[in-house]
């Protein structure tokens, strides 16, 4: 122990005086003067033992009183525990967590953590001279990293509100204070001790770690359409993928879809806990244009992610375009049943190939007599993002096929098999494959398959869909650049293959044809996103594209080329919801944007995880216990200035006085 000011201690010479006082104190008689007897008190029985112990205990206490009001001037503290020099003047860092993950309440008070962690650091200001500077940071530098006094600080720290940002560590330890204090809830999904490399030895970070009631959360991580085709006036079916990330089953979860801010949809929902549940909502377009949708869960108390956000729109036609020997065949009256393809059929001496580069998919269905210009035209179709489909010709008569199948460097060659081959059945196909997703209703693994002969054989493909039952593949795809190929290995003619003829074919033919289907955009962005692309069409003008909503508009980096907008999304858009991609007056697009869900998942570290993350390695780095912004303020006290033992001594220097009258007044 340690004394402020010991030269106090020479009062402590005062203790002599209540000590003679006692010594010298006579107890004399005196004679009162009653007028009658019955004013004579009763008067207790007190021994001349009894009565030095009274006069003893006095004399302590008023001893005791002298002597503590003195340490109480001198100021007696115990050392700091850290050979750190205390702070002066030198700048103080407070970081706040202010993200979304910090709606969550605490665990000892009513409020989010966001709230309590600025009223810590409130109290932690307080442990410093008046003449410090505080440098406040949250998700962003506060007061543009301007270092501010006492009171200043206080006045930013209740302005501070919630950000869609990420909160980043490194980048308050960047700030280069002398102490820093970072208030947050240490999330497991986002914050790693590399967070804190940036600090040096002569920086001494305080982890604060705020204790959250509840780690449980539901969130809606994604939506997806079941086919990515949506028709106009038909049933759709979207999918909805949730999350509870809690510890707890969540029963009757509410889900509801909006489109156009009106109801469509609603289901309830039990989520195990700590696992992900898909529901399955339908909803119905009328007309054409893009609708604005969202999907709304309840949960409490962390809401930011309650809501998501996304666009639907009715798909244009699939085109089709059908090279055959026969004008007429299988696949016309096949794709001409369904009003969402637009099918067109030519001969291979009278093709349309303005036609052909416009379509989603070509089909070389049985062409005996490959033109090499059609060959050609079809590769370079292939190369900037087109799908091909072909079907081997009846025939021996390889045409340019060689040519074609060198120029997009397919590893496939001719058998030249003959129709009176023996066909072989073909296995059941892999209901795991996402080209079979939503095919079958009940899926049978030994239903009766198909059989062909093999015609074509190929190896190395991108995807096997069908194969033989020998292993050897039926129907493949090969991805190429941007474009897809798919081989068949018989052609689609009765003597060589069942398959037209097979339940199986439809559905094959129909997802050969909706895989060809490009979306122009996603359902939905994230506000984190990098770099996002929209078609340019309809647009020639010269000009800055922006993002708007409402009567925030903000400018985002770009780039125009190949038809397209490539654009980043800007860091000051923190804000979930629909934004529209404009051109001067002209709007581009309605893009739909959700937060981030690393915030989403609510689990922290515990102060005891987090010291065994921090290691014993870096000394510079404390981590303290939950507790209330007074125990924060003693533990830095301890730690850096030593515990001031003067407001004790006070206490007990009070005490005595009270025990001095207690023992004149009752004993």
């Amino acid at each position: 122990m340690a004394f402020l000011y010991p030269s106090f201690l020479f009062a402590l010479a005062a203790v002599a005086v209540p000590i003679i006082l006692h010594l010298v104190q006579l107890r004399r008689a005196k004679r009162v003067m009653f007028s009658n007897v019955r004013f004579i008190q009763v008067s207790k029985d007190l021994t001349a033992s009894q009565r030095n112990l009274k006069d003893l205990l006095i004399l302590l206490s008023r001893i005791l009183f002298v002597i503590f009001l003195v340490l109480a001037f001198a100021q007696p503290f115990l050392p700091a525990s850290d050979a750190v020099v205390a702070v002066d003047d030198s700048d103080v860092g407070i970081a706040i967590d202010n993200s979304y993950s910090m709606q969550n309440l605490h665990q000892e008070e009513d409020l989010t953590l966001m709230h309590v962690a600025a009223d810590r650091a409130k109290v932690i200001t307080g442990l410093f001279p008046s003449s410090a500077a505080f440098k406040l940071s949250a998700a962003e530098v506060l007061n543009h990293g301007s270092p501010v006094q006492k009171g200043e600080a206080a006045a930013l720290l209740d302005g501070i509100s919630f950000s869609a940002k990420a909160f980043m560590p490194a980048a308050a330890i960047k700030n280069g204070a002398n102490h820093l204090f970072i208030l947050s809830d240490f999330q497991k999904n986002s914050f790693t001790p590399a967070a804190l490399d940036a600090s040096d030895s002569l920086t001494q970070v305080h982890l604060v770690p705020m204790a959250a009631a509840s780690t449980a959360n539901v969130t809606i991580d994604s939506v997806y359409l079941e086919d990515e085709f949506i028709r106009a006036g038909a049933e759709n079916t979207l999918r909805v993928l949730l999350t509870n990330t809690g510890v707890e089953a969540v029963e009757d979860l509410p889900v509801k879809l909006f489109i156009e801010e009106q109801q469509v949809s609603a289901l309830s929902l039990d989520l195990p806990a700590k696992q992900s549940v898909e529901a399955v909502m339908s909803f119905r377009l009328s007309g054409g244009g893009v609708r604005k949708a969202y999907l709304v869960v309840e949960d409490y108390p962390v809401e930011f992610d309650n809501t998501y956000y996304f666009i639907l729109s009715p798909s244009a036609p699939i085109s089709i375009v059908e090279v055959a020997d026969e004008q007429a065949g299988t696949l016309q009256q096949l794709y001409s049943n369904e009003s969402i393809f637009r099918y067109t059929s030519f001969r291979s001496g009278t093709i349309d190939y303005a036609a052909l580069a416009a379509a989603d998919i070509v089909v070389l269905n049985g062409v005996e007599s490959l033109p090499a210009a059609l060959a050609a035209t079809v590769a370079n179709y292939v190369k900037e993002g087109g799908t091909l489909a072909v079907v081997p010709p009846a025939s021996e008569n390889r045409g340019a096929y060689t040519s074609l199948l060198q120029n997009l460097n397919l590893p496939a060659s001719f058998l030249g098999t003959r129709a009176d081959a023996t066909k072989t059945s073909l296995a059941a196909p892999d209901p795991n494959n996402p080209f079979f997703r939503s095919i079958f209703s009940d899926f049978d693994a030994d239903m009766q398959m198909p059989r062909a002969v093999r015609s074509l054989a190929w190896s190395r493909a991108s995807d096997d869909i069908l194969k033989y039952r020998g292993g050897a593949p039926f129907l493949s795809r090969f991805d190429r650049g941007n474009g897809f190929v798919y081989l068949m290995a018989a052609p689609l003619d009765e003597a060589f293959s069942t398959l037209p003829n097979h339940a199986l074919f439809v559905p094959v033919m129909y997802r050969l044809a909706i895989s060809s289907y490009k979306q122009t955009q996603q359902l939905a962005y994230t506000l984190g996103n990098a770099t996002i692309q929209v078609p340019a069409v309809a647009m020639r003008k010269e000009g800055v594209y922006e993002l708007k909503r409402d009567t925030l508009a903000f400018i985002p980096d770009q780039q125009v080329r190949g038809g397209k907008v490539y654009f980043n999304v800007p860091p000051d858009m923190d804000e979930a919801g629909f934004y529209t991609l404009q051109l001067q007056d002209s709007t581009l697009a309605t893009l739909a944007f959700n937060y981030e869900k690393g915030e989403s998942y609510l689990e922290q570290y515990s102060p005891d995880e987090l010291r065994a993350l921090v290691g014993k390695n870096r000394p510079n780095i404390h981590v303290y216990d939950y507790g209330d912004a007074f125990s924060v303020k003693g533990e830095f006290e301890k730690r850096y200035f030593g515990v001031k033992l003067w407001k004790y001594c006070l206490i007990l220097c009070l005490f005595f006085l009270m025990a001095e009258i207690a023992l004149i007044r009752f004993l």
